[in-house]
């Protein structure tokens, strides 16, 4: 049971009423078993599954990778909430890519009131020394300027970005419709980060995306707006 309910009833002269009080249970002594990677274990492969078990009560988990340990971190990897779902369901499983290193990861459960201490293990990869696991850098747009307007129908976009040293980059152009980027009314690649296109009158929002061809992807860019008059 994820929590119990207690009521307590309350006589106020000749008037009685009852009230749901939530009681939290208490998860502070216990630990999250975790699954893999185990403590000291040597994975040959970059592309590393987490997994560990749910306790009892615990509604969210809180997980963390860093490199090379916690004690001496010269960078945190990862660090992630998860949350159960609508149906106290609560993914128990993180992929990260990762290059070759010593790395150490650690969960831990909580719920509304209380919080379990961290179960930590302590890991190495050894997979492929070349694989490309570094995302492109974020595009930059150009033109048309944020808030533009003109005639033409025919507009040319441009953005900026530095390739970043690897496989090969390609960055994809999204137009929508609507400010909440829900209507796309054009998805297309650029060449040369630049694109033309016709577009009809309105007034139309856009971002950029990078990819290489390893599989890994840039962060969206800032949304530019612009506006084709009649």
């Amino acid at each position: 049971m994820k929590k119990r309910i207690l009521t307590i009833c309350i006589v106020l002269m000749v008037v009685w009423g009852c009230e749901d009080i939530l009681e939290v249970p208490d998860i502070s002594n216990q630990t999250v078993p975790i699954l893999a990677p185990g403590e000291g274990s040597i994975l040959n492969t970059n592309a590393v599954g987490f997994n560990w078990q749910t306790i009892d009560d615990a509604t969210t988990y809180r997980v963390q990778i860093a490199t090379p340990d916690f004690e001496n971190t010269t960078q945190i990897m990862l660090d992630s909430i998860i949350t159960e779902d609508t149906l106290g369901r609560v993914n128990t499983r993180i992929d990260q890519n990762l290059f070759n290193g010593n790395y150490a990861w650690r969960v831990k459960a909580l719920n509304s009131d209380y919080e379990t201490v961290y179960t930590l293990r302590n890991f190495q990869v050894d997979g492929d020394e070349n694989l490309d696991i570094t995302p492109p850098n974020t595009p930059q747009l150009v033109t048309p300027a944020n808030g533009a307007s003109q005639t033409e129908a025919s507009v040319n976009f441009s953005w900026t970005r530095e390739d970043v040293p690897g496989t090969a980059e390609r960055d994809s152009i999204f137009i929508f419709s609507d400010e909440n980027l829900q209507n796309l009314t054009t998805k297309a690649l650029g060449a040369n980060k630049a694109f033309t296109a016709n577009v009809a009158a309105g007034t139309f929002y856009w971002i950029v995306r990078a990819y290489d061809a390893a599989g890994n992807e840039s962060e969206v860019s800032s949304t530019f707006n612009f506006t084709i008059n009649n």
